[in-house]
């Protein structure tokens, strides 16, 4: 779901952020770059499939006091979804079965880079009472949503778990890759991250209806 905007699911908004110490990673770890009341912000960065590309990996972990059903809902159904994804421009929910669907989504992105749009296949892997898991994945059906002019569509994948910690309370672990884009890091680390933590927000708040 939802480069939810690298989406996300994937959304980029310049708001600040605090810093947070980080440390140089082993190899193949997670490092803490981003870090409020809430919410942490991980990253690594590790081959895309398929490539010798390194891709920047990022996971988001966080509490949301609702319940697993209503935080699900907040991730699959398309009137939600639109609430909580940041920058929006044009959307699209595509169902095709019980477990799997389409999305589109077309961000305006700040300057200097160019928006993007995402087509995403998502597929429920797990279902019940304790746990949710959903995947999504790069489409390449380019006949539900053709290629636009100036927007970049980026090869991205990721994961949602949702675990049930109590009646009203989940743990989100939200995990998305992306191939990188011709920009300085210097420059999209601080767009990525900053956008990430707020539509992370924007989710956690929606979930739990403030």
């Amino acid at each position: 779901m939802p480069k939810l905007r690298i989406i996300l699911c994937a959304c980029f908004l310049l708001t600040e952020q605090p810093l947070v110490a980080q440390s140089e990673p082993e190899k193949d770890e997670y490092v803490i770059v981003r870090q409020d009341e809430k919410i942490t912000l991980y990253e690594r960065w590790t081959p895309f499939p398929g490539t010798s590309t390194n891709a920047r990996q990022v996971k988001g972990v966080y509490h949301v006091v609702t319940s697993l059903n209503n935080m699900f809902a907040t991730i699959h159904q398309e009137a939600k979804i639109k609430a909580w994804q940041k920058s929006i421009v044009e959307f699209k929910f595509i169902p095709k079965t019980d477990t799997t669907w389409l999305i589109y989504s077309l961000y305006e992105i700040p300057w200097p880079l160019t928006n993007q749009d995402y087509l995403l296949s998502y597929r429920l892997l797990e279902k019940n009472d304790n746990r949710i898991i959903l995947s999504f994945e790069h489409s390449s059906d380019v006949a539900l949503a053709p290629i636009k002019d100036d927007v970049d569509r980026t090869p991205t994948f990721g994961t949602w778990v949702l675990d049930k910690v109590s009646t009203e309370k989940i743990k989100v672990t939200y995990t998305v890759t992306s191939m990188p884009v011709s920009y300085p890091r210097f420059i999209t680390d601080r767009i990525v991250r900053n956008n990430l933590m707020s539509t992370m927000n924007t989710l956690i708040a929606i979930a739990e209806n403030k």
